[in-house]
């Protein structure tokens, strides 16, 4: 099953506490990233740097990356980016939507100050919060979950399950 969460929900700690699931990142997918090892912290500072160079495979590469590890893994845990989205719609691949409620907002800046993303980054998803969730929410594909105030994708994981069964 695909769960495509919105930033800040708890993808890494949903995967690094459920077995058979993997956090399924777009940034090499997405970007030309530098060529050295980098650790979580660094990670966070590069997204939504607006020096990387985007890669114009995407969000194919990625698409296909992810079905050739569908079978492999019972959740893969993917961004809501649009485009993925849309890739995804289009080619009648199930996914699950998950996304915080509306009035979340100052909840998830403190979530993103907290793990160390940059400025620009909490300017794109906080200020651009309501264009988000508008979008999200007009999604007619993927099987929604929207998510309480400090709620995070772990604790909404019965509910992933429960729609996995269907």
């Amino acid at each position: 099953m695909i769960i495509a969460a919105f930033a800040g929900t708890g993808k890494t700690f949903f995967c690094n506490n459920v077995k058979n699931s993997i956090d399924f990142v777009c940034m090499p997918y997405k970007y030309f990233l530098p060529k050295t090892e980098i650790n979580a912290a660094e990670e966070e500072q590069l997204k939504a740097d607006f020096s990387l160079e985007m890669n114009p495979m995407y969000p194919d590469n990625y698409i296909e990356s992810i079905m050739d590890n569908v079978d492999k893994y019972e959740y893969i845990v993917v961004p809501s980016d649009s485009r993925v989205l849309k890739v995804l719609s289009n080619n009648k691949i199930p996914y699950i939507l998950c996304y915080p409620s509306t009035n979340a907002k100052d909840e998830y800046e403190k979530r993103y100050i907290r793990r160390g993303n940059t400025e620009d980054f909490i300017d794109i998803f906080i200020g651009g919060w309501d264009s988000f969730m508008k979008s999200l929410r007009a999604d007619n594909y993927g099987i929604p979950i929207e998510m309480n105030k400090q709620e995070y994708l772990l604790d909404v994981k019965k509910k992933i399950d429960e729609i996995k069964s269907m």
